[in-house]
C-alpha cells in the first residue's frame, strides 16, 4: 500500500491539505477517513485510484504515486451524490474468515466492486428461490 505520510513529506503538504484535496472530489472523505488511510496496517483502507491521480495532478509525483501509473487515463471526475441511482443501502458486519473468503471470491470472479459481487449473488439467490419456480 502507498505510504501517504511519505508522499506528503516528499511533496511538502500536510494532512489537512491532502484531506481537503481529496474531499474536493469525494465529499464523503473526512478527517476520520484520512486517519484510516494513514494507518493502512490497522484499517486496510487506501485511496481510490482517482483520488491518487488527483493528488499527483495537484501536487506532483512522490513515493508510491507516479503519473506513469495513470498514463492515458481520463481526467478525474468529481464525485456527485446525484449520480447514485440506487438509493437504498444495506450494511452488515462479518467475521474475518468470511470477509477473506468474500474478497477472494470477488477477485477470482473478476468483479470490480463488492457492490457488483453482492448484487449478483443476491439476484441469483432470489431467482433460484422465486415462488413457483420448480427445479427440473
Amino acid at each position: 500500500m502507498t505510504d501517504y505520510k511519505a508522499y506528503r513529506a516528499h511533496v511538502g503538504i500536510n494532512n489537512v491539505e491532502m484531506t481537503d484535496a481529496v474531499h474536493s472530489i469525494h465529499p464523503g472523505f473526512t478527517k476520520v477517513t484520512a486517519s484510516m488511510v494513514n494507518a493502512p496496517e490497522r484499517y486496510g483502507v487506501c485511496l481510490l485510484p482517482e483520488a491518487e491521480r488527483h493528488l499527483v495532478l495537484r501536487y506532483g509525483e512522490g513515493p508510491g504515486l507516479s503519473s506513469v501509473e495513470f498514463a492515458g487515463e481520463a481526467k478525474v471526475k468529481p464525485h456527485s451524490r446525484s449520480n447514485r441511482k440506487k438509493g437504498n443501502a444495506v450494511t452488515f458486519r462479518m467475521n474475518d474468515e468470511l470477509y477473506k473468503q468474500t474478497i477472494t471470491l470477488k477477485e477470482k470472479s473478476g468483479f470490480a466492486t463488492m457492490q457488483e459481487l453482492l448484487e449478483t449473488l443476491l439476484l441469483d439467490y432470489l431467482d433460484r428461490n422465486a415462488p413457483g419456480r420448480h427445479e427440473k
